[in-house]
């Protein structure tokens, strides 16, 4: 068990987390132990385990994000030819 101050907490966190890999870690506040850190070993997946909890919720689309976004718009139109068709006949005028 390895003690560190409140201070020393604040000023640099992942030195106390990297003292937690190694066993537990008790802070110090005014030389008394305030707080205990230790590392919590995982069991299956943090989504499912915060889900059971009731501290997150699931997904209400099953769908990639990105899928998800924007909505897809299907045209008759080669768009990339009308673009091209706009661009030249601005060109002229540059």
């Amino acid at each position: 068990m390895t003690s560190i101050t409140l201070t020393e907490l604040n000023q640099n966190p992942s030195r106390a987390t990297r003292l937690a890999d190694h066993g537990e870690v008790i802070v110090m506040r005014r030389g008394r132990a305030a707080y205990r850190i230790t590392r919590i070993e995982p069991t299956g997946d943090p989504l499912d385990e915060l889900i059971a909890a009731g501290l997150a919720h699931p997904a209400r689309s099953t769908a990639p994000r990105a899928a998800r976004r924007f909505r897809t718009l299907t045209t008759t139109v080669d768009l990339g030819a009308a673009l091209d068709a706009e661009r030249s006949r601005f060109d002229g005028l540059v």
